[in-house]
């Protein structure tokens, strides 16, 4: 009983980290008083504070590959949460130096980086003899990410009563996460130890490696267009209500809560949709996805909308953790380069998100914003043909291989 008690605490501390994983963005709502405190300051680089974290991040997840060799994973990762808390919180006690701010946010990425890939890679070690609830749990950590999206938005919000830099002290949860991190999560240094010791027997170094290398590439290809439309569907539901006349900036927001709605129950029942569709879920997803942006672009009715923003974050956080899953299968290399490729695509789509509609603009003439989600949903059905024909090519060749056995 007590066995089982410590391995719940376990997973939930492990878990727990992704809840700050997606917190960079909270301090939207802020922007409006920071701009109006620092007046002098162009607006341009105040908006930055929300998107100069994710910059970071990608340099945190290539910092972190060399530092978890020199001391492990799990000391890694509480060298994150505590950058997270002490640059998370830092505006709160120093808020009138703009300066300060903007590289109090720089840190702040950094810390997230530090532990981003690192989360995924400790629940593959732990479960790498059970891929079952390997899965579950991956999906689990995609939950725990959404609902600290929902969550903390709405602390914020109240938070924001108070004043713009008081928000800021949504970031002292790092505190008790990095509590909870510290005593229930076990170190990995005798496993780093075991590791170095032995030989190296992986299959790193067989030919289906280039074969890996290859898919790694272009899926990262792939998720940083993927993800480009996605972040970009975030900013421009708002206006679409607005151009079609049928929603109010409230009204947006609940489609954006709902977004999360959507990519929490993804996380939680990702575990069964992946023992139903295996390797189909990428395919699949992509379809959902594009008839959800489709029809929302078509819709005149609110409540087939905000249906279709919760299907939108269900399909996109059923291909995260897919991904996440499907690479940390691979060998060590892989895992790890995977695991990298996809969160520096999440990233650096995420931050060039707002330039979608000025490009599909000069590509495809398009100057309002249903017919930008046209356009998006036209592309995912083709990425959505493009992966469903790779997906047949593998399972095809995979019987070929046992037949010859």
């Amino acid at each position: 009983m007590v066995i089982i008690r410590m391995d719940r605490l376990k997973i939930f501390s492990l878990l727990s980290v992704a809840l700050l994983i997606s917190s960079g963005p909270l301090i939207a709502a802020n922007i409006p008083a920071i701009e109006k405190e620092f007046s002098t300051v162009n607006p341009t680089h105040v908006g930055l504070l929300t998107t100069i974290p994710s910059l970071f991040v990608i340099l945190g997840i290539l910092v972190a590959n060399r530092l978890e060799l020199w001391i492990g994973k799990k000391r890694t990762i509480l060298i994150g949460l505590t950058l997270v808390f002490l640059a998370g919180v830092f505006p709160v006690l120093k808020h009138d130096i703009f300066s300060f701010l903007f590289l109090s946010r720089c840190f702040f990425g950094l810390g997230i980086g530090l532990f981003n890939r690192l989360i995924i890679q400790m629940i593959s070690d732990i479960f790498q003899d059970d891929p079952r609830r390997k899965a579950a749990v991956i999906g689990l950590e995609s939950a725990f990410e959404g609902l600290g999206g929902i969550c903390l938005t709405f602390i914020v919000g109240q938070l924001l009563k108070i004043n713009w830099y008081t928000s800021f002290l949504i970031y002292a949860l790092a505190l008790p996460i990095f509590l909870g991190f510290l005593f229930f999560v076990p170190n990995d240094k005798k496993k780093m130890a075991k590791r170095k010791a032995e030989p190296n027997r992986t299959i790193s170094d067989s030919h289906n490696d280039a074969g890996s290398y290859r898919s790694v590439l272009g899926y990262g290809i792939l998720l940083f267009v993927i993800v480009t439309i996605f972040i970009n569907y975030n900013i421009q539901v708002t206006p679409l209500l607005l151009e079609k006349h049928i929603g109010n900036a409230t009204i947006g927001s609940n489609n954006l809560a709902f977004i999360g709605l959507g990519a929490f129950i993804a996380g939680f029942s990702f575990g069964r949709i992946f023992q139903l569709l295996k390797d189909y879920i990428m395919p699949v997803a992509l379809l959902f996805l594009g008839i959800s942006i489709y029809i929302t672009s078509i819709s005149e009715n609110i409540i087939l909308t905000t249906f279709c923003s919760m299907a939108i974050g269900f399909s996109f956080r059923c291909m995260m953790p897919y991904l996440f899953h499907t690479f940390t299968q691979q060998s060590k290399k892989v895992a790890k380069l995977g695991t990298t490729m996809v969160l520096v695509a999440y990233n650096i789509g995420a931050t060039l998100s707002p330039y979608e509609g000025t490009v599909f603009s000069k590509l495809f003439h398009v100057h309002t914003v249903q017919s930008l989600f046209l356009s998006s949903s036209i592309i995912i059905f083709l990425i959505s043909l493009i992966v469903f024909g790779i997906v047949l090519k593998k399972a095809k060749m995979s019987k070929v291989q046992q037949r010859s056995f």
